[in-house]
């Protein structure tokens, strides 16, 4: 997903006001990390990107 598409998500929610990951109908707050830009070692570039991570 495109960060400008989840910050559109995220501000045409108006009566929301907190922000969960669900995973098997358990919700759990979020830690955002960042990953580097990564070369598959073949052909493939990623680009650098954050990541949403269930917290423990």
């Amino acid at each position: 997903m495109k960060k400008s598409k989840l910050i559109n998500l995220l501000y045409s929610n108006d009566d929301e006001e907190e922000v969960y990951i669900e995973i098997d109908n358990v919700q759990y707050d979020i830690e955002v990390g960042h990953q580097e830009e990564i070369f598959d070692g073949f052909d493939t570039v990623y680009p650098p990107s954050l990541i949403l991570k269930p917290k423990q």
